[in-house]
C-alpha cells in the first residue's frame, strides 16, 4: 500500500518595510535622446532635417562629436555605421543601394552626460 501525503497550501508572507531615514539616490549620469524621421522617395541618399516627417514632434540630427553614440534604422533594420554618415544636421547613405520609396528612415542619437550633483 502506497502512502500519499497532502501538501499544505503555503500563504504568501507580506514583510513590512523597515523604518529607517529614506536615502535618495541621485543618478551620476544623464541622458538625452535625439530622432529624425524620414520617408525615402527612392532616389537621394543625403536627406537633411528639412526632409523629416512632419508630426513626429521635436527632430534633429545633432553633430555627432556632441553625442556619445548614433543608430540608423532603415525599414527598421539597424544598419552598420559602414554604410552611411552623419553630419550635423545630414544624414548620408552611402550604401550601394537606395532604399526603395516609402520606406522610414529613422536616426537615433543618444547624449550620455555627467550631472552635475548639489550638495545637501
Amino acid at each position: 500500500m502506497i502512502h500519499i501525503r497532502k501538501r499544505k497550501c503555503l500563504e504568501p508572507t507580506v514583510r513590512k518595510p523597515k523604518k529607517s531615514k529614506e536615502r535618495v539616490l541621485k543618478a551620476k549620469y544623464g541622458s538625452k535622446t535625439f530622432f529624425f524621421y524620414a520617408i525615402s522617395d527612392g532616389d537621394k541618399r543625403c536627406y537633411t532635417e528639412e526632409d523629416r516627417t512632419k508630426g513626429y514632434g521635436a527632430q534633429s540630427i545633432p553633430d555627432p562629436k556632441a553625442v556619445t553614440y548614433s543608430q540608423v534604422f532603415v525599414n527598421g533594420v539597424l544598419q552598420p555605421s559602414t554604410l552611411y554618415q552623419i553630419d550635423k544636421g545630414t544624414i548620408t547613405l552611402i550604401s550601394k543601394d537606395v532604399p526603395e520609396k516609402g520606406v522610414p528612415i529613422i536616426v537615433q542619437s543618444i547624449r550620455i552626460f555627467k550631472r552635475r550633483l548639489g550638495r545637501g
